[in-house]
């Protein structure tokens, strides 16, 4: 793979995140992809209101056959019963599958069945099946999935999980290539876990730009367990009519598995030189960590069960990974206390609280992993280890009481947020700012040095996004080479641990004071 290097002139705050991409309103489309048919009834009455274009080819019937219909013409009571009543359950505002059977001018036809129901409307997704084999594609794929779930719980740590799932996931769905990508706090996507065709580019340890998976498409993970494309060459379908006559506007979409693709999205997979693609979202604490990513080089189309047992692995993937980041997270923890610890004990064992933090080896340095420590209080200054010059720490100061910083303060990126610490970003890159009296500029300051870092991105994302002239119309870069950049002006980040002891050692020094002086 070619490699093309940047000039050093990066930070890692840099926000690849595009507003643009994240403004498309991605739900209101009024298009589906045509490897199924939807239809939108009152829900009222049941009655269809709306039905997708391909009505002729899926049904074999009409739209305008279909339109003004009572939806318990086309199925038997008992199911129509069923089907009724689960819409108007405590939880009928779930999406809910069905195996449905539809008798379209006295023919029967098999179908699998997902069911929205909203305040007004109930929207129905069908995709064609085969009757009656569900016992035994369930136990076979509970099989699967209970041997794949104990590999994973033999994982060490988040990356080999990440390897364990994909290798796994790419055997059992039968795709070319399966991703694990995490997100980074600019929603850029890490790729942690990755396996492939023989013959296909390696993206391992690339690094992609938030733009490749805007806010809102983001947001509807959500909402939706996976997201497939069969076949991206497919011609989008209408709803017909265009504007629901319920609401008197498009119909939100954001639910239906069946909802179209942005055209940019589909250049993007061209791009990538793939035909069909299925992504499940890796969500801990409900929050988006991650995607795994499926790509096939011909069109593709899981069958709903096996969709099904992907979205059940994605799931037992998260709760893995969440119980992985918790374990590291307990024994840093454990670790971080057993030094504030020995910390405290000095704090309170020193007549002044500045002796108690800078004792040699046991003190404020070791405990927030910094390179250097200043304490300015009472007209002094003490330091510690590597720090800017005094006159550099008075600027800061200052700096710092005009920005009204009256609380912990941290940043990775300091050169970025205060441009005269380029002048000592070798020592001062990273920044925690503990205030004890920030209106008289009394500040406990910790440094982090600059560490240079190497950032491998799946293709230029300083190109992500390429407008045409007219300003509106816009394509994804057409090349993932590895473009290379030397990121400076940055430290190590810092931890949401290292925060949370850092504001109690605040809150210990603050205590000290008072006792003392009173």
């Amino acid at each position: 793979m070619d490699t093309i290097k940047a000039p050093i002139d990066v930070t890692l705050d840099k926000n690849y995140d595009s507003a643009f991409c994240g403004s498309i309103p991605l739900h209101l489309v009024n298009l589906i992809q045509p490897h199924g048919v939807l239809l939108t009834l009152s829900r009222q009455d049941l009655v269809i209101i709306q039905v997708s274009e391909n009505a002729a080819d899926v049904l074999g019937t009409t739209v305008e056959a279909l339109l003004d219909q009572p939806l318990a013409q086309y199925l038997d009571d008992a199911l129509f019963l069923d089907l009724k009543a689960k819409i108007n359950s405590d939880n009928g505002q779930e999406k809910i599958p069905f195996s449905v059977t539809l008798y379209i001018n006295g023919a029967p036809l098999h179908f699998i069945a997902q069911v929205h129901a909203r305040d007004q409307l109930v929207l129905v997704e069908l995709e064609k099946s085969e009757p009656a084999t569900a016992n035994q594609n369930f136990l076979a794929h509970y099989q699967q999935i209970k041997y794949v779930t104990t590999l994973l719980k033999q994982a060490e740590n988040a990356q080999d999980l990440a390897q364990i799932a994909v290798a796994e996931i790419k055997k059992l769905s039968g795709f070319d290539r399966v991703l694990a990508y995490q997100f980074d706090p600019h929603w850029n996507g890490i790729v942690i876990g990755e396996a492939k065709e023989p013959d296909m580019e390696s993206f391992l340890g690339l690094r992609f730009p938030a733009s490749d998976v805007p806010k809102q498409a983001r947001e509807l993970y959500f909402k939706n367990p996976y997201r497939l494309i069969p076949n991206r060459d497919y011609t989008p379908v209408r709803l017909l009519p265009v504007i629901n006559p319920v609401t008197n506007q498009f119909t939100d979409l954001s639910d239906c598995s069946l909802r179209s693709v942005a055209g940019v999205h589909l250049e993007y997979l061209g791009n990538m030189g793939v035909l069909a693609s299925m992504s499940l979202p890796l969500i801990i604490d409900n929050q988006l960590w991650g995607l795994i990513s499926c790509h096939h080089r011909n069109p593709l189309n899981p069958t709903y069960e096996m969709r099904s047992a992907l979205e059940l692995l994605s799931g037992i993937i998260s709760a893995q990974l969440a119980g992985k980041e918790r374990e590291k997270a307990i024994l840093f923890k454990s670790q971080l206390r057993h030094v504030y610890a020995q910390l405290l004990e000095q704090l309170h064992g020193k007549p002044h609280f500045m002796e108690g933090l800078f004792v040699k080896g046991k003190g404020m340095e070791e405990l927030l992993n910094l390179s250097g420590a200043a304490v300015v209080f009472e007209g002094g200054l003490l330091t510690s280890g590597q720090t800017p010059s005094a006159q550099e720490i008075k600027e800061l100061v200052f700096w710092l009481r005009r920005n009204k910083t009256d609380k912990t303060y941290c940043t990775d990126t300091l050169p970025s947020n205060y441009l005269r610490a380029k002048d000592f970003k070798q020592v001062a890159s990273g920044l925690i700012a503990l205030p004890i009296n920030p209106e008289h500029g009394e500040f406990i300051l910790g440094f982090r040095p600059e560490v240079l870092q190497t950032v491998n991105w799946g293709g230029n994302p300083n190109q992500a996004v390429q407008m045409e002239p007219d300003g509106k119309n816009y394509h994804p870069r057409n090349s993932f080479a590895q473009y290379q950049e030397t990121v400076k002006n940055t430290s190590l980040p810092w931890l949401a641990e290292e925060l949370e002891t850092a504001e109690a050692l605040r809150s210990a020094v603050l205590e000290k004071i008072i006792k003392d002086r009173y």
